[in-house]
């Protein structure tokens, strides 16, 4: 999703400043729109934080939400055991990473 985020946040980039390097050839191969990178990018930004978290893991899966939903009960449940997997693996790093970073002797508190 980061990657995901990070290339809809260089499309933005080059819309708004004209980058005129993408911005013609993309118009003419059917690129998205300012409006339509903004929603999508609005999209991603909204909901809470678990649901951020799922929509990440389904885009590590190479999923989108509207695939998800036209997907059967059986195939679905399979993708969302598969997220809820992905989840706890990334909870418990950084969890670890979290132990990992505050035996280094550093107080930051005030």
């Amino acid at each position: 999703m980061a990657m995901q985020i990070s290339n809809l946040i260089g499309k933005l980039g080059s819309v708004l400043t004209g980058d005129s390097s993408g911005t013609a050839a993309a118009a003419s191969a059917g690129a998205p729109s300012f409006s339509s990178l903004m929603k999508e990018l609005t999209g991603y930004a909204s909901g809470t934080a678990s649901e951020r978290m799922e929509k990440m893991m389904l885009a590590k899966l190479g999923v989108t939400e509207e695939e998800l939903k036209k997907m059967s009960p059986e195939e679905r449940e399979k993708v969302m055991a598969k997220v809820r997997e992905l989840i706890k693996q990334e909870m418990t790093a950084q969890q670890q990473q979290q132990k990992n970073s505050t035996g280094n002797g550093i107080n930051l508190s005030v």
